[in-house]
């Protein structure tokens, strides 16, 4: 059976016609397969201006929603085995490779003569993307708070108070102890808290409840409104109640949601501002 491929690439420089590629979509008019290297996007983050690498990367990851169900984690392999995307033919990405300017461009279709499986699906990813990033027992066992704690805590440990116990005679309107990631202060209160999207559902509505309880009882000691970061990863669509507080929070206008991968987010905001530990 014919399968048709189509490699997607980030335009560095239009004047140039420099680009990179980052994924690749493959289907043979029935399945449909897509997959992006999160390693290249990560590295983007130190290339392209912050307005441009979140175009890329929202689009990347409307491309995992629309497409696919997850198999493996959220920037894995993406598969659908219904024809619900008819946008998904040679007609219509022939058009998107001659007529798009985005800084996402398709290549023009081609077809290749072998079944469409996970298999051949790997071998075309690491021949024109990057190398197929395989589930192993570390994966499975992923922790989020351990990523944070080594990504982020010793770029910012010199600037905010890390890993504390709060209690009431930190914050008069705390009513139960509370372990928080990090808290500092630039005029207005700093703090984030990681929280993992993929527990139970009481246990993750509890931790978000206790944060929101803590930020409350921060402005209420100081009557300002502060800056407040929830560090996480997107749960699995199929975990329903996970989702809908995961998109709550990351729509919220009171906290701020930032992706595990991209915790250099936090780290700017609290070297440009100058933000100092709340506690001496």
């Amino acid at each position: 059976m014919k399968t048709l491929y189509s490699i997607l690439y980030v335009t560095l420089n239009t004047t140039l016609n420099e680009r990179v590629s980052i994924g690749v979509l493959m289907s043979n008019g029935f399945e449909h397969y897509f997959k992006y290297s999160h390693e290249k996007l990560t590295a983007f983050k130190n290339i392209l201006d912050s307005e441009r690498y979140n175009v890329v990367k929202n689009y990347l990851k409307s491309l995992e929603r629309e497409i696919g169900f997850n198999l493996e984690d959220s920037n894995q392999l993406f598969r659908k085995r219904e024809l619900r995307n008819d946008w998904i033919n040679e007609g219509y990405i022939t058009y998107l490779a001659k007529y798009s300017n985005n800084i996402i461009q398709f290549s023009t279709p081609k077809y290749i003569d072998i079944d469409l499986n996970s298999d051949n699906f790997k071998r075309v990813f690491e021949k024109y993307i990057f190398k197929y990033a395989e589930e192993t027992d570390e994966i499975i066992e992923f922790n989020v708070h351990s990523k944070v704690k080594q990504d982020l805590f010793p770029k910012i440990e010199s600037r905010v108070n890390i890993e504390m116990t709060l209690t009431s005679n930190d914050f008069e309107n705390l009513f139960a102890p509370i372990d928080i990631d990090f808290i500092g202060i630039n005029g207005i209160p700093v703090a984030g808290q990681t929280i993992d999207f993929e527990k139970k559902h009481y246990y993750l509505e509890n931790d978000v409840t206790r944060f929101v309880s803590l930020t409350k009882a921060i402005e209420l000691e100081g009557n300002n409104k502060g800056k407040y970061y929830v560090l996480g990863r997107e749960p699995q669509k199929n975990v329903d109640k996970n989702y809908l507080l995961w998109e709550h929070i990351r729509d919220s206008d009171f906290l701020e949601f930032v992706d595990i991968d991209e915790v250099g987010i936090v780290e700017e905001y609290i070297e440009k501002h100058n933000v100092r530990p709340y506690f001496d």
